[in-house]
């Protein structure tokens, strides 16, 4: 009776261990050197059945940056923070990871070939891709430095978060309700949450209000500096076209990253 399977069943977080999720070790591009506990790998979860309601769930697919943090939540097991506090390059590795082991490797997206002078549906393997480490180092607050070219201001930024982007989401569509043309500040606004110092001051309005009328080769100088040495994986791969030819492109996102069969 003590071995009973009846008797084990009983407990609610019993798991046949036929059952547990299949999971694997994921390295983070940053190696963990911008976190506290400096996690440099992952236990990643597999998707499963149970995660179709993430995945389907109209309150979350209206809001993509809520459900890969729900998402994350969910499949990464080890991580020892919430994972919206990951840099995006992280996040993005993570969830590349989950799509290719859970959904196929194959990505289809539309690409550009010269030679036919046309855009034809290619096929990308996510398993290809890159990963970028993390190749400057971070001073004591996780910060880096950059001069810019036109002004010779100093900066210190660092790389945005999954919690960062959200709050940009929101004040960017805060803005965009108050604007009668509905513009998008978005890029303005990651720059701003970005830097965290110019000439050593850390006063967050006049940091917003220099990088508002700053040259703008100053702002896309910082912002390729900035995207140039962000660990994450890299994009530009190829894809394979319909007739097995290898083409340059740059991966994107679209409707059919979570649901290929769109």
């Amino acid at each position: 009776m003590e071995n009973s399977p009846s008797i084990m069943n009983m407990d609610p977080n019993y798991v046949p261990e036929d059952l547990k999720s299949p999971y694997d070790i994921v390295d983070l591009p940053s190696q963990g050197l911008l976190y506290e506990n400096k996690k440099s790998k992952v236990k990643v979860e597999y998707l499963t059945a149970m995660d179709e309601s993430i995945l389907t769930s109209p309150n979350l697919t209206s809001n993509p940056t809520m459900m890969l943090n729900t998402l994350l939540r969910r499949k990464v097991k080890d991580l020892g923070f919430d994972p919206e506090n990951l840099i995006e390059g992280d996040r993005t590795a993570l969830i590349i990871f989950l799509r290719s082991t859970g959904l196929g490797e194959i990505y289809k997206q539309l690409i550009y070939v010269e030679d036919e002078e046309d855009f034809v549906q290619g096929e990308i393997d996510l398993t290809s891709l890159e990963q970028k480490k993390l190749s400057i180092r971070p001073d004591k607050n996780n910060e880096f430095d950059f001069t810019l070219p036109v002004t010779n201001k100093k900066i210190k930024f660092k790389f945005l978060t999954g919690k960062d982007e959200m709050e940009v989401d929101v004040l960017d569509e805060a803005q965009k309700n108050r604007d009668p043309e509905n513009i998008s500040h978005k890029l303005q606004l990651r720059l701003e949450k970005s830097v965290n110092e110019i000439d050593g001051d850390r006063d967050k309005m006049k940091i917003s209000n220099i990088l508002k009328r700053i040259p703008i080769k100053d702002a896309r100088s910082l912002r390729k500096y900035i995207s140039d040495n962000e660990p994450g994986l890299e994009f530009n791969t190829t894809a394979r076209t319909p007739g097995g030819a290898s083409v340059p492109c740059f991966l994107r996102f679209n409707s059919g990253f979570f649901w290929p069969e769109l």
